[in-house]
């Protein structure tokens, strides 16, 4: 033992020490592959670069973060307010950021152009925000990600934004959403010559991975007796656009009426379910979160997942007890017909 202690006191406890000590946070450390006086955010698919409160010291060489293609620039303290754009599709969890720019026009055509050329029609500015940012992030259980700034919100911690505007438009239309990050305004020094670059992106650095679809159609108003009681099932797409017009076209044609989406999921399952007195409903569940939010590791699991199947049917079932009748994966290529009088 005394051996042992001597051998803990001359090779361990130092070990120890310098490895405490490279984990220290420091300027240096924090600012990873930024430019000076920055440091990383993002998350294992996106990097970007935020100001380090409380540096002010003026950097030298510069540059943007490995996900932009801009040239090195010159960054230094005090910074002035400029405009960030974020823009989505809604067929990728994948989201484009640009900061730093001079006006709002110039953020929105940076980040629409990158989504573009990865993605082709359907993408969407999520946000624009003048001023220090910053963006809030958040995502659903079928990955879907919704952005939106916190200009519109009391100032505060990211928690406000969490709980406020960004959740409520996350919940609106979609179903286990939490909170993921805060993306933070780019650099743009207040002696700047108007026009100067000192544009930051935050893009996919590795591709995009699209979601699979299943969408369900029903007709709208009375449908004829033949095709009361019927559905429209359309999976296996990952293009919601051409899914929902064909699923929409098949209906309409079947039916003689005008028809809508009753429901949809992205990289999940559909529902089918009666309730005790033989109604039929319908619901979106995942059998397992496309991926997991940045932080997630840390909190206390549930038992029962709620956005899983039996969580969500639950939840949606009004006269219990509820039975699963049928689940169709979103990955399944497939459009039919389904009778919820059977």
């Amino acid at each position: 033992m005394t051996h042992f202690r001597i051998w803990a006191a001359r090779v361990l406890v130092p070990g120890l020490l310098a490895m405490a000590y490279c984990l220290l946070p420091s300027a240096a450390k924090a600012e990873g592959r930024c430019p000076p006086g920055m440091y990383e955010t993002g998350s294992q698919d996106f990097i970007g670069c935020a100001p380090i409160p409380g540096y002010d010291q003026g950097g030298d060489d510069g540059g943007d973060d490995d996900s932009s293609s801009r040239s090195p620039a010159i960054y230094s303290k005090p910074i002035q307010p400029s405009y960030m754009a974020a823009v989505t599709h809604i067929d990728t969890s994948s989201f484009w950021v640009s900061r730093a720019h001079w006006t709002a026009d110039s953020a929105n055509k940076r980040a629409l152009a990158a989504c573009q050329a990865a993605m082709g029609k359907g993408c969407v500015i999520a946000d624009t925000v003048y001023g220090y940012g910053p963006f809030g992030v958040m995502i659903d259980a079928m990955g879907l990600r919704w952005i939106k700034s916190g200009a519109d919100v009391p100032k505060g911690t990211p928690e406000s934004i969490q709980y406020q505007a960004l959740a409520l438009q996350c919940l609106k239309s979609s179903f286990g959403c939490e909170f993921e990050e805060v993306i933070y305004q780019g650099a743009l020094p207040v002696d700047a010559a108007p026009g100067s670059d000192f544009v930051t992106d935050i893009f996919p650095r590795y591709g995009v991975a699209r979601h699979h679809w299943a969408l369900l159609a029903r007709p709208e108003g009375t449908a004829p007796a033949a095709s009361q009681n019927k559905a429209w099932l359309i999976s296996g797409s990952q293009n919601s656009a051409e899914a929902r017009k064909s699923v929409l076209d098949r209906c309409r044609a079947d039916s003689g009426v005008s028809c809508a989406i009753d429901a949809y999921v992205a990289n999940g399952v559909l529902v089918r379910f009666v309730d005790a007195r033989g109604k039929a409903g319908w619901t979106s569940a995942v059998t397992k979160r496309v991926i997991e939010p940045l932080g997630s590791y840390r909190k206390k699991k549930p038992k029962i997942d709620p956005a899983s199947v039996a969580a969500r049917v639950e939840r949606q079932c009004f006269v219990k007890p509820c039975k699963v009748i049928a689940t169709y994966d979103a990955a399944t290529p497939r459009m039919q017909v389904i009778d919820d009088a059977r």
